[in-house]
Parts: C-alpha cells; sequence; structure tokens
C-alpha cells in the first residue's frame, strides 16, 4: 500500500511538471550594454526577455553564455533577465548568442558538463542575442597632454617672438 502511495504522488508530480512546461513559445528581447567605458572597469551586458507560452509556463530559466552558466532572474510574470560583466580589455564586441535552458534542458546540460561532453550538443529550449556595438574608451589624446602642448607651442612662440624684437 506505501509503494502504491508513493507511485501516485511521484505521477502526480511529473505529470503537473509536463503539464506546466511551456509549449509554442515566443520570445522577444532586449538587450542593453554599456557604452561609455571612460570611467569604469567593467562592461555590463543585459538581456531581458518575454517569453509568451501556448500552454504551460516557464518557471525556472537558466543561460549558457559561450560556455559560462548564468543565472535568469524572473523579473515581473513572464519577463526574464540574464546580465553579466566583462573586464574592459577583454570585453567582447558583436553578436552575443545566450542559450535559454528550462529545468529539463539545464539538467541535460549539467550531465553533458560533468561527462566531458562538448555542451554546444545540448539544444536549448529558444537562443536571444545580445549587441554590443563597443565602448567609447576616451578620446586618443588626453585633455592634460593638450593643454600642456599647447602651453608649450605658445611659450615656444612667445620666447621667439621676444628674441626677434630683441634683436
Amino acid at each position: 500500500m506505501h509503494q502504491l502511495f508513493q507511485f501516485v504522488i511521484f505521477s502526480v508530480i511529473i505529470y503537473s511538471g509536463y503539464c506546466n512546461s511551456c509549449k509554442n513559445l515566443e520570445v522577444t528581447s532586449k538587450s542593453f550594454t554599456t557604452q561609455d567605458a571612460t570611467i569604469v572597469t567593467n562592461i555590463a551586458y543585459i538581456s531581458e526577455f518575454t517569453v509568451k507560452c501556448s500552454s504551460g509556463s516557464l518557471s525556472h530559466a537558466y543561460a549558457d553564455v559561450e560556455g559560462v552558466i548564468v543565472p535568469v532572474f524572473e523579473v515581473s510574470p513572464n519577463t526574464f533577465q540574464v546580465s553579466w560583466t566583462e573586464d574592459t580589455k577583454n570585453a567582447r564586441r558583436g553578436q552575443i548568442n545566450i542559450r535559454m535552458f528550462d529545468e529539463d534542458g539545464y539538467t541535460t546540460l549539467r550531465k553533458a558538463i560533468r561527462a566531458g561532453e562538448d555542451i554546444s550538443t545540448v539544444s536549448p529550449l529558444f537562443s536571444v542575442t545580445v549587441n554590443h556595438p563597443g565602448a567609447f574608451n576616451g578620446p586618443w589624446l588626453k585633455s592634460e597632454f593638450l593643454a600642456v602642448a599647447l602651453s608649450v607651442i605658445v611659450a615656444y612662440l612667445a620666447l621667439s617672438s621676444r628674441s626677434k624684437l630683441l634683436s
């Protein structure tokens, strides 16, 4: 009797998990990145996406950002956000592909990592892209250098004009 009770409970858990999974999803995303790196040491990447399911819902999501597993946070119902930072010297430019996984996909991904397999073979639930055009690191010549160079030029002109007038 005890085993029958455990089987019924296990079946209900499995069935509720299956019925609650997201089917026929529609994803819309937008991304934000740091554009000015003159006073910061890290570039921030943020991707916010909305997931609409025809049936079920996406309760937990996990992201693979080029081989690094990053947590995904639910910021409002059906809206999620993933973010990370990189050093300004190592920051990537262009399109960055983020593969998203639900709990089942994440389990498969963790198994592949433990087995030492290539994680790119694990198919994601969906993917979003972050476009980072690059960050402004400041002008080529610093204003202090320009001020010193300009003062040297003015001093040279003043001294050369003075020597011509006195001679």
